[in-house]
């Protein structure tokens, strides 16, 4: 059964759109796979990650998608549209970039903005740190350089985060497009 035939047959199913993975050893063309229902053309698009992290598919399953309303009527893309599903009809749900974001680098807390000074100085009246010292330790009051906060580093899913597949509506004779994560497939 060739690629198309697979994501007709999961788009026809119901109303929903599933997507079908191709069979094991099958070829997907390097234009990508077609499949229009319903006044909705997807085409599942075959190429590496190109973001940060380069291990992705390590962790999730990444799927260029590229959706484009045909119909005459606004259709809503959301997550929980999608299901992947493999040789054995295993079901695999497509994750929002949130939740691969969690998955690769946890939920850690940001640091507080402000930390309170915590040692005694040598000065019997003040200590060093935000609260006493008057001349602003290490830095005194003739200090000629501009004291910048430190660097800002980019957060560690942000390629994740901009290059996934947005959820809304789909306005008619628009199209978006984008990376879809489904969770890990089972490796037997």
């Amino acid at each position: 059964m060739s690629p198309a035939c697979l994501l007709a047959a999961g788009l026809a199913a119901c109303t929903t759109p599933y997507l079908v993975p191709l069979a094991p050893g099958g070829q997907v063309p390097p234009e990508g796979t077609v499949v229009r229902a319903a006044g909705l053309a997807l085409t599942a698009l075959p190429g590496a990650w190109p973001g940060y992290p380069q291990d992705l598919s390590r962790s999730v399953t990444p799927l260029s998608l590229n959706v484009a309303n045909e119909g005459e009527a606004p259709a809503p893309v959301r997550f929980e549209d999608f299901l992947l599903l493999d040789g054995g009809m295993r079901e695999y749900r497509a994750l929002s970039p949130l939740e691969v974001v969690t998955i690769l680098y946890g939920s850690a807390e940001p640091p507080p903005a402000v930390i309170p000074a915590s040692h005694f100085s040598r000065h019997p009246f003040f200590f060093h740190g935000f609260l006493g010292d008057p001349f602003f330790y290490p830095y005194g009051p003739y200090y000629p350089y501009y004291y910048a906060p430190p660097p800002y580093t980019w957060p560690p899913g942000r390629d994740i985060l901009r290059l996934a597949l947005r959820e809304g509506r789909i306005l008619p004779g628009h199209r978006t497009e984008g990376f879809l994560f489904f969770q890990h497939a089972a490796g037997g």
